[in-house]
């Protein structure tokens, strides 16, 4: 599956207060420089809590998601597909259809996480374990449901439109560099001075 949207998850910076903002928008610049020498239309922006990259045209998925580990503050990358909310049975058939594209071997288990961030929709997020659960067991007997310890954590994630997503590559962590402060860095032959660089770096330290 070709996938034209990531949805970038970060740590610390949700404990934020009222500056929480800030955090998010240094994120944002920080993964825009990371990306702004790939070839390919990037478009970083935030939505409802939380940060996306859109990806126009073509690009090198491996290129991108190399870029985006190393931009601290980005604690996991999530290949997701952002779909319209055109009903339930839409909403299954895309489901199947992700399942089938991203995981060719059906021999897995499989748990369906699904949250409303928008509470208008008409079916609770147990409804919707329950439901896409049994939609997903129809369509793949091979499957089976392991709510403990699957090997797919599907998640289903209800807002302006519906994210939906299972795979999540771990990110640097930490906090966006530009956050803490300066420092300076004395470089000497060994190993210790560019490691603690890097460490410092990590919690926003420029």
């Amino acid at each position: 599956m070709k996938f034209q949207t990531y949805l970038i998850k970060y740590g610390e910076i949700g404990i934020k207060g009222k500056n929480r903002y800030m955090f998010e928008d240094a994120l944002v610049r920080q993964i825009r420089h990371s990306l702004k020498d790939l070839d390919g239309l990037f478009h970083t922006y935030k939505a409802q809590g939380r940060v996306y990259v859109d990806c126009e045209g073509e690009y090198d998925f491996e290129e991108t998601v190399e870029s985006l580990k190393k931009v601290f503050g980005i604690v996991g990358i999530c290949p997701v597909v952002l779909l319209e909310d055109e009903g339930f049975d839409a909403l299954a058939g895309e489901v199947i259809r992700y399942i089938d594209e991203v995981y060719p071997d059906k021999h897995l288990t499989f748990k369906v996480n699904a949250r409303r961030g928008d509470k208008s929709y008409p079916h609770m997020s147990e409804e919707i374990n329950r439901d896409m659960g049994e939609v997903i067991l129809n369509a793949f007997p091979e499957t089976k449901v392991d709510v403990h310890h699957p090997d797919v954590m599907l998640h289903i994630e209800v807002r302006k439109k519906v994210n939906v997503y299972s795979l999540m590559i771990p990110g640097a962590g930490g906090m966006p560099v530009g956050t803490n402060g300066k420092a300076m860095l004395l470089l000497s032959g060994g190993i210790d001075s560019p490691v603690a660089g890097w460490m410092i770096a990590k919690r926003g330290v420029t």
